[in-house]
């Protein structure tokens, strides 16, 4: 009875709606001309009076030297009303002359152009709204100038809202449609104009101009440290390297190298890490600072002979090298230096790191209100969502223990056979709900992460209420719409699985954990050579992209280890003939080397000829034989020529994206074969005993009706074999 009423009101809407259809305008005179209003009826965000005409014209700019763009990726914008969000950053050291937005955009042919808009909202603070209409099915372009005034350094949010209808009135008819939607070009950009202040050698000003927005890709930067090169000294470098290896952008030109090489490299900046006593008198007397240099680091912003930048870190102790790293890795302990120079004490960080214990956060347990800062509000009819976006870093995978509580209320006026509450990690759906009239005043909603989303990773935790009205007609108004509340004490416990990935799919994984380097030893050549070192930077570099200093870092000759130190997750490179460790591990490789090490071995998954297995490096990663739940990431190759092909493979970022399983061959043409030789693991050890009887509940009532049935029958014949006995024996008697 109640689905035959349903469809009688949902008839006689219907009916309604289409008897009011003739007292609207044609679609073609209402693209054009201006809508009727009554001196009573109010406005609508949209509308004539509030949204102007698009500028089609380019804004007229100041002069600036420097222009950078952030693009909008494709987007398809639907409903009456929508949301898209694009952040742009403007750095420290950034003199802004102008920002513009480049829309390209496509509208619905039924989009009324009278009452459908684009809104522009910078910070949270409206700057214009621009009228929406179709045009002969041509994209459309418009500019909007953004007050430079309104901008801050930082993080900058803008948002695109939409307001689209289809017909004239109250009616909310246009969500029962997919045709009132907008879509932006992916050739819509945010543009920034700017000039340059000078650092005038401020460290607060760092990663710049060692790094900066004029050209991304780091060309033109060297790393050095001393041509003795203690294992400190690179242990602090590659740190940097991975730091400022996240400020670029589709190719790393970082070079890495010996203060002996900075003439080749064609360095114009440097980065000089080395131990005080290994320094040239000519660098010693650029060091300030140096009053205490067997307990503290020193860290000069100055000149280098020819004029160029050089930020030069030195101490005579080369654990203080480390710690001048991590400070440097640290924007918070950056920003306070404002001088040329400043002092890094050994243990400076120690009550960051050790003594304070870790919080709700660190441990998985989150609240909305912590992530957020407030509860979450829903307004409208239809489909409404909003992105809580996790504080994750890119090597976070989720535990099978995690577990989600939203609380959350709504209004009353809903149609309560068709409103429901569904939440998505990411864009999987993990759990929903049917709301109800009862429940309106306080609901909830627990659930543990189903199986299927444990071992993966996501950015945000999507809520989507649909606010289902009772009547197809009614009003878009906002203070007459359906809400919904998430309060800010729902519960997200999502830790991350202490397990270790091993696929370059989920790159980070097992070198860094909760955004640090995880127990990571480099594992170089005793005397390494500039294109090892720049190998093993650029190898570093991809996997501490986005790193967090104080992390556990190591580097280490081969010649200083025993298997007893080898409990960790280790990065080795280099050729069979050129690194000991290369063939001590040869029997554990996926491609494995011949005896003489002149070739590699073909195995079951890839037949290789005598000539192409000389010109090629394989990226191979594998299970550790030193240490239970430890990785290596061992790149081979039979010449050094190889492993230059590999170093400018992983220097495009691009060519990175593409590097999946857990093998991969590179040929001379930086062509790939892929491979995957590590068979998929379950999150977690093998089921115990109780987990194995839940696993096999079909199995287990089987052999349990079974075994009953058997001893059964077994009972019975002893019963009537003691009965045949009696009867003999009485028959005796």
């Amino acid at each position: 009875m109640k689905k035959i009423r349903n469809r009688l009101v949902l008839f006689c809407a219907l009916i309604v709606f289409l008897w009011m259809l003739p007292a609207q305008k044609p679609m073609a005179a209402a693209l054009n001309d201006e809508p009727e209003q009554t001196e009573d009826e109010e406005t609508v965000p949209g509308e004539t009076e509030i949204a102007g005409e698009p500028v089609r014209a380019l804004p007229e700019l100041a002069d600036a030297d420097y222009v950078t763009d952030v693009f909008y990726t494709q987007t398809t914008m639907q409903g009456i009303f929508s949301n898209r969000e694009l952040f742009f950053y403007v750095p420290k050291y950034w003199d802004l002359k102008y920002v513009y937005v480049e829309l390209e955009y496509d509208a619905s042919e039924l989009i009324q152009g009278i009452s459908s808009s684009l809104t522009f909202i910078l910070n949270d603070a409206p700057i214009t709204s621009y009228r929406i209409r179709y045009e002969d099915g041509s994209s459309q372009t418009c500019f909007l100038s953004i007050p430079v005034e309104q901008v801050k350094e930082g993080y900058n949010s803008l948002i695109i809202s939409s307001y689209a209808r289809l017909y004239e009135g109250d009616g909310c008819a246009d969500d029962f449609t997919n045709a009132n939607w907008l879509s932006i070009a992916d050739t819509s950009y945010i543009r920034c104009g700017y000039d340059i202040i000078d650092a005038d050698h401020k460290i607060a000003f760092y990663p710049y101009p060692f790094m900066s927005t004029m050209d991304d890709s780091g060309k033109g930067l060297t790393i050095a440290v001393s041509d003795q090169a203690t294992d400190e000294e690179l242990e602090a470098a590659m740190n940097l390297m991975a730091d400022l290896s996240s400020e670029t952008g589709s190719r790393n030109e970082i070079r890495f190298g010996r203060l002996s090489d900075l003439k080749s490299t064609g360095a114009d900046r440097t980065v000089l890490v080395a131990q005080y006593q290994n320094l040239p008198a000519e660098y010693q007397d650029k060091v300030e600072n140096k009053t205490n240099l067997s307990g503290s680091a020193a860290i000069t912003f100055t000149d280098d002979a020819a004029g160029n930048p050089l930020l030069l870190i030195t101490s005579e102790n080369g654990e203080c090298l480390i710690e001048a790293a991590y400070m440097l890795m640290d924007e918070n302990r950056v920003r306070q230096a404002k001088g040329s120079s400043v002092a890094v004490g050994l243990g400076s960080a120690d009550a960051f790191t050790e003594k304070r214990s870790p919080g709700k956060m660190a441990a998985g347990n989150y609240t909305i209100g912590e992530i957020t800062g407030g509860g979450l509000s829903f307004y409208g009819p239809f489909r409404q969502e909003q992105y809580v976006y996790l504080p994750f870093s890119e090597d976070y995978f989720l535990s099978d223990a995690g577990k989600v509580t939203l609380k959350f209320r709504y209004s009353a006026n809903l149609d309560f056979d068709r409103s429901l509450v569904t939440v998505f990690w990411g864009n999987v759906p993990i759990a929903s709900k049917k709301l109800t009239e009862e429940n309106t005043g306080g609901d909830e909603l627990t659930f543990s992460m189903p199986s299927d989303v444990v071992g993966t990773t996501a950015g945000a935790i999507r809520i989507a209420f649909d606010l289902e009205i009772p009547d197809l007609v009614c009003t878009p108004r906002m203070e007459e719409m359906p809400w919904a509340y998430v309060s800010d004490d729902s519960a997200l416990y999502l830790p991350a699985s202490d397990g270790i990935v091993l696929t370059f799919d989920l790159k980070p994984s097992p070198f860094r954990t909760d955004g640090k380097f995880n127990d990571l030893m480099l594992i170089v050549s005793d005397r390494p050579s500039t294109e090892e070192l720049n190998l093993y930077a650029q190898v570093v570099g991809m996997y501490g992209t986005g790193v967090e200093p104080y992390g556990a870092f190591h580097v280490k000759r081969v010649g200083e280890i025993s298997d007893s130190d080898l409990d960790y997750n280790i990065i080795v490179a280099g050729t069979y003939t050129d690194h000991a460790f290369i063939r001590k591990l040869n029997n554990s490789l996926h491609f494995q080397y011949k005896e003489d090490g002149s070739g590699f071995v073909s195995n079951e998954q890839m037949i290789l000829t005598d000539e192409y297995a000389q010109d090629v490096a394989i990226l191979q990663l594998m299970e550790s034989p030193y240490a239970p739940d430890r990785g290596i990431l061992a790149i081979t190759s039979v010449d050094a020529d190889a492993l230059s092909g590999a170093e400018e493979f992983i220097r495009d970022s691009k060519k990175r994206y593409t590097l999946t399983k857990d093998c991969v061959v590179i040929d001379k043409d930086l062509d790939t074969s892929i491979f995957q030789f590590i068979l998929a693991r379950t999150d977690g050890a093998e089921p115990g005993f109780l987990g194995g009887l839940s696993q096999n509940k079909q199995s287990l009532l089987f052999t349990v009706v079974a075994t009953s049935a058997m001893l059964m029958m077994l009972i019975a014949m002893i019963i009537i074999l003691i009965r045949i006995r009696m009867y003999h024996r009485a028959k005796d008697e």
